[in-house]
Formats: structure tokens, sequence, C-alpha cells
């Protein structure tokens, strides 16, 4: 998908984020199908011609909007740091680091569940949106693959691939099909079932 250019204006570029903040409520409140270049014009408060300005159509800024939430998880799940080292013994709190991860990305998808359900379901019939969340996903697996190995745990290609998998659907089983359980419950539970899989894989 070829992408118009930034502006270089910044009242430009404020109409522009005006819009993709705009067509983020839009795709939320209404889906993806219902949701047009009027109504995100109209949310923005500008004329459906701005829109055609800065966006060719409603999928390139369903992509700019998956592009922005992969940026903002790559710069919030980072791998374990100085904060979860256990200072009586040096080591890393494996465990605290997972509840850490885990609690983080279930706030993320629980703050848009549904924006989530749309990304969902456009990246299957979506060609672009699909390979630009493969993207944005490769890196999380890469940075699970680095912790494995940085642990040298043997067959690092699984044990990161199931690590991703796991935190995945945790999150994800909650978020999206509540349960009577807490998210408390799930994100501590979940922490303690993670780092005792990968410990005994160290």
């Amino acid at each position: 998908m070829s992408l118009k250019a930034l502006p270089t204006q910044s009242r430009a570029l404020k109409k522009r984020r005006d819009l993709l903040d705009a067509a983020l409520l839009e795709f939320v409140d209404k889906g993806f199908d219902a949701t047009t270049a009027k109504s995100i014009a109209e949310r923005a408060g500008v004329a459906t011609g701005t829109f055609y300005q800065y966006f060719n159509n409603k999928d390139e800024m369903l992509l700019l909007v998956a592009r922005e939430r992969f940026a903002e998880v790559h710069a919030n799940v980072r791998l374990p740091g100085i904060e979860q080292v256990d200072q009586r013994s040096g080591q890393l709190d494996i465990s605290a680091f997972f509840q850490q991860v885990l609690s983080w990305i279930y706030d993320f998808h629980a703050r848009d569940s549904r924006l989530h359900e749309v990304l969902e379901y456009r990246r299957s019939v979506d060609a672009a949106l699909n390979e630009e969340m493969h993207k944005g996903e490769a890196i999380l697996l890469e940075r699970a693959r680095f912790l494995v190995h940085a642990f040298g745990c043997a067959n690092p290609e699984a044990v990161a691939f199931c690590l991703f998998a796991m935190a995945e659907g945790i999150v994800h089983r909650h978020v999206f099909h509540p349960q009577a359980l807490s998210k408390a419950e799930v994100v501590e539970t979940g922490a303690q079932m993670l780092s005792a899989y990968f410990r005994s894989l160290v």
C-alpha cells in the first residue's frame, strides 16, 4: 500500500492527527464496515475533501492505527531490566517480569478491545494490514527469543514461541471473554505459570 506523504507544516500535521484519532474512535464505535471517509471527517470536524488530502482511504488509516499501536507495545514491552532484579539475591525475578508484562498487555487490550477485534477481522482480507501486524508481532517474538537465548534454554525457538503464545492467550481469553476471575487473579496466576514453565527449561 502506497501511503500519502507526511505533511511538513504543524497545522497540517495537527489535522492529520485529528483525522487519525477520529478514525480510531469510528472504528471502535461503528466497526470497520460502517466507518466511512465522511464519518471520520465529520468526527474530526473537517470536510470530507480534507480527509483525502491526507489519506487515500480508511484502509490506510487502519494500517497506520495498527502501526502506532505496535509502536506503543514495543516501547513498553521490553526485555527485563534492573528493576526486575531481586536485590537480596542479585538474581532476575522472572515472575515479577512476567507479571509486569502481562499487566501492561492486559490494560492495553482492555483499553481498546473493540479496536483489536476490528484489526483481527480486517487482517484476514487486507494483505497490507496483515503484513504490518506480522511485522509488529515478529518484533515481540524476537524479544522472547533473545530472553530465551540469554538464559540458555534448550530449543529456544520453541520455548520463545510457546511463551509468546501463552502470554497472548492468557490476556486475550480474559479480556475478550470475561470470566468471574478478576484481572489481578489472572495476571498473577498467569505470571506464576509462565515463570514456572520458563524456569523448568533453564
